[in-house]
């Protein structure tokens, strides 16, 4: 198939044959030629406004003939796309309010036939402002028909044959109109182009989504990898392929929902607990090939791991909780995060009592360890009071290679011991909180050696072919304050190590008992440092959840992706406010039947999303 031009300087036509013109190309040509005896026609399928308003869901499907077409193939392409987010808020803000106000007012229809269309316009419009306020965005369509026949005659007579049908079957308003001169690139397009113009249709999502014409996946990527089938489809076990290309920061909130996967291929699949970990796993392909190292925090237990894999145990593995992991530029705020972490630490681990009791003794836990560090520490401080004025002390706070020269809260015991005496010439309440804290916190400390009475063992740089580091804490998981403790140590060592442009994944954040205000501070150096961040919740009805959370993940709004499995009716609620964006009625009502396997899945570029009966394969 090829395409002749006529050579404008002289009456010698140049090119190749390829149309019906036997020379070369002429603007006219009404068909495309392959081989000897194939003519296609290209034709923009248009419709009269208002014959199909209101309309069946699924009334799309009338213009497939009910009866056999004898002189040639026929296909239906429909094709659809998200407007550009300037040319939407521009309708949605001015256009529908002007044009409504405009028909309101005019006084020139002619007669009743215009009124009718006019004031079916306005609803129309009206009612996409509705939707538009609900949050519902814009897709533009087209539909184009591709006829196939023997000769140019069969291409007329297919043509005849589908009006004939149309009207048998009393099918209004259909209108062809042939691509002259357009047709060559509108069959190489023909997958990749929307024709978004005033004689095309421009819908809001929910109503574009109702007519439900082709049976195809929400996600058809040309390029991506099969994560299962959509069930929305009309053509059972209809593929559905995702690009995770560019997917950086993600959530996934599984909701107790397991999900299907497989080791390599389709066989010997099975249905795989702490699930959301396998998604976060094929989302991270992408980055993998990227050839970003992709760093896991595995807060569940889930047995798989990438190729080019380096596994550590956490329970096993020590990091000193003292030691500040940062920068000479950031050394303030590092120092600072720190001193925080510190003392949430030592305080997730000691048995504290009530909220009340609890910030008692954080501020004067903290005051102290401050006191301690800056002046006391490795036997004259390793810190100063005005790191601004001297940043040459300040950086002495700051890990080097020589961990086992680093101090550890064990050093820090004999200051707590000190303040006994110190807190008793106050009176007996400030003896008892310093007495308190210190046998409290020996206890701790010697209960808990890893945490807070050894060298930090995980290394200080990876090897190039180290692509996926794994820091297991499913060990821990029985005890959900020491995780949480461990998890606070591994997130300041990782955000810190890891470089920029890499990611990290969080395999089951609701595993742990932590503050939200201690993590904070490695969220902000994750911003910094480009570092994509992608958020599995395993479990439902959590304290810890997308939401409660969501100063530290991130609003869904923003996620690249965002992956829900089982939803109870708060959860729903919830998630749709912080959300900003009503779920479908048919999404909502899946989620909340909390199905095993049916996961929902929404990327944020195109805004593309589907309901899928998952396969994945790690």
């Amino acid at each position: 198939m090829k395409l002749l031009r006529k050579n404008q300087s002289s009456s010698e036509e140049i090119g190749e044959r390829g149309f019906t013109y036997p020379f070369g190309y002429k603007e006219e040509d009404a068909y495309i030629i392959l081989g000897q005896k194939k003519f296609i026609g290209i034709f923009d399928v248009l419709f009269q406004y208002g014959t199909n308003n209101p309309a069946s869901i699924g009334w799309l499907l009338k213009l497939i003939p009910k009866e056999q077409i004898e002189s040639g193939k026929i296909q239906f392409v429909q094709r659809e796309k998200g407007m550009d987010k300037d040319r939407e808020d521009d309708i949605i803000e001015t256009e529908i309010e002007v044009n409504v106000s405009t028909l309101e007012n005019s006084k020139d229809e002619r007669n009743a036939k215009e009124r009718t269309q006019n004031s079916q316009r306005i609803r129309d419009m009206k009612d996409s402002g509705d939707l538009a306020g609900a949050h519902d965005t814009i897709v533009d369509s087209d539909i184009c028909l591709i006829v196939k026949s023997d000769s140019a005659e069969g291409v007329e007579q297919t043509l005849k044959e589908i009006k004939k049908a149309y009207k048998h079957n009393s099918v209004k308003g259909v209108m062809f109109v042939r691509r002259t001169g357009e047709q060559l690139n509108e069959l190489k397009n023909l997958l990749t182009t929307v024709r978004a113009d005033a004689w095309h249709s421009a819908d809001m999502s929910t109503v574009s989504a109702s007519k439900i014409f082709l049976p195809s996946s929400g996600f058809s990527d040309e390029q991506g990898v099969y994560v299962g089938t959509d069930i929305s489809s009309l053509l059972s076990h209809n593929p559905s392929i995702v690009d995770f290309t560019g997917v950086r920061n993600a959530v996934v909130f599984m909701g107790g929902v397991s999900v299907y996967g497989s080791i390599s291929g389709f066989e010997g699949g099975s249905l795989l607990a702490n699930g959301g970990s396998a998604v976060a796993h094929v989302m991270a392909d992408s980055n993998y090939l990227a050839g970003k190292r992709t760093h896991h925090i595995m807060l569940s237990k889930f047995d798989y791991t990438s190729p080019d894999s380096l596994v550590f145990d956490m329970t096993k593995e020590s990091i000193n909780t003292l030691e500040t992991f940062g920068s000479v530029e950031t050394v303030q705020k590092d120092a600072t995060a720190n001193f925080n972490k510190a003392t949430a630490v030592m305080l997730l681990i000691a048995k504290t009592g009530s909220s009340e009791e609890k910030i008692k003794l954080e501020a004067e836990l903290k005051d102290l360890l401050v006191e301690w560090v800056i002046n006391s520490a490795n036997n004259g401080g390793i810190y100063t009071k005005n790191p601004e004025r001297e940043p040459n002390r300040a950086r002495r706070i700051l890990a080097t290679e020589n961990h086992k020269d680093y101090p550890t809260l064990y050093d820090f015991l004999p200051a707590l011991n000190s303040n006994i005496a110190k807190r008793a010439t106050e009176g007996e309440g400030p003896r008892a909180v310093a007495d308190f804290l210190y046998k409290t916190l020996k206890t701790a400390f010697n209960e808990y050696p890893n945490i807070f009475h050894k060298e930090t063992t995980l290394p200080d740089s990876f090897k190039s072919n180290d692509r996926n580091i794994y820091y297991d804490l499913s060990g821990l998981e029985n005890d959900r304050k020491v995780a949480g403790a461990v998890f606070l140590n591994t997130l300041a060592y990782v955000t810190n190590r890891a470089l920029n442009g890499e990611q990290i994944i969080i395999h089951g954040l609701d595993n742990v008992e932590i503050p939200l205000d201690e993590i904070i501070p490695y969220k902000e150096i994750m911003e910094r440092k480009n570092i994509g961040l992608i958020t599995v919740f395993n479990g439902s009805e959590k304290a810890i959840n997308p939401v409660t959370y969501s100063a530290f993940v991130g609003k869904l709004s923003r996620q690249d992706m965002v992956i829900l499995g089982g939803l109870v009716p708060n959860e729903l609620k919830d998630i749709e406010t912080t959300w900003s964006r009503k779920l479908p009625e048919q999404v909502s009502k899946t989620l909340l039947e909390s199905n095993p396997n049916i996961l929902y899945f929404y990327r944020r570029r195109d805004r593309i999303s589907a309901l899928i009966k998952t396969h994945l394969i790690l």
